[in-house]
């Protein structure tokens, strides 16, 4: 039976797979393939998962970045705030058309 577990990534390669350092002081292999969202950890990463006893040793499967309710934690913006910022970049891009092509013509 799987139980579940905290850690910090300990690292985790390109070729996708790694090592977790559980709370509990147990290092645990972890696969690309055992990560929800296909999500590609980095080391230094808070992470909750469920660990299992292979033929190799202890393996983190179904793991996930750990929730943080820090004040740094940054929320989803709003589609309201995403369309303005698109129409400010339109309106930034329209006046720089003109003063590269248009403006240089008028003088």
């Amino acid at each position: 039976m799987a139980k579940k577990v905290k850690g910090i990534v300990a690292q985790f390669g390109t070729k996708g797979y790694g090592f977790i350092t559980g709370d509990d002081g147990e290092k645990y292999f972890v696969h690309q393939k055992n990560i929800y969202n296909k999500a590609r950890l980095k080391a230094d990463t808070r992470v909750v998962f469920n660990a299992e006893n292979s033929d190799k040793g202890l393996v983190a499967v179904d793991v996930k970045l750990e929730k943080s309710f820090s004040s740094s934690e940054s929320t989803p913006l709003s589609d309201a705030s995403i369309k303005t910022m698109f129409l400010f970049l339109l309106v930034m891009q329209v006046i720089m058309a003109y003063y590269v092509f248009i403006a240089p013509v008028v003088k």
